[in-house]
């Protein structure tokens, strides 16, 4: 099974302010949805709580440690990555780690695929990721988007595929 991170941060590596997004940018919030549309997303306890629904067309997993915690009708609950991905394995031949820091850092030495959202500025938030090194990895630009009237930042979407050892 394949296991990719996807994301959206800042040339500072921010990526959440006040348990939200830190920008507003509806063309890569539609590339996500295109992306992970029909398989499964696997999210910390907060990333779910961001919205306390499922992300419809995917089967919702939430990872949390927190005993008796309640989610939705019809998402899963996994008390560790490891968990997580045995559930999703069952679904899809590719899984999404869609959030929060923890669970990217957790997850990135097992993925073998990135899709990174580059936002060019600067943001000011409260959750940033750490440097994670795709020196050995190929990458792939996607596509760029400038600023316009719906995009107050430019980005680029990137492709990070692990090279086979």
């Amino acid at each position: 099974m394949e296991l990719a991170l996807i994301y959206a941060r800042s040339e500072n590596r921010c990526i959440g302010k006040d348990g939200g997004l830190p920008w507003r940018l509806p063309d890569d919030m539609a590339f996500f949805e295109r992306t992970t549309l029909g398989n499964p997303v696997i999210m910390g306890r907060r990333t779910y709580e961001e919205r306390r629904s499922p992300l419809p067309g995917r089967l919702n997993i939430v990872v949390s440690r927190k005993e008796g915690y309640e989610v939705a009708e019809g998402v899963l609950l996994a008390d560790s990555v490891d968990t997580a991905i045995s559930h999703a394995q069952a679904h899809s031949r590719i899984a999404f780690i869609i959030g929060g820091v923890q669970l990217y850092a957790d997850a990135f030495p097992r993925s073998n695929l990135v899709f990174e959202t580059l936002v060019h500025a600067d943001v000011t938030g409260d959750a940033f990721l750490p440097e994670f090194d795709y020196g050995d990895w190929q990458t792939d630009r996607l596509f760029v988007h400038e600023v316009d009237a719906r995009h107050p930042y430019a980005f680029s979407v990137l492709r990070h595929s692990r090279n086979a050892s």
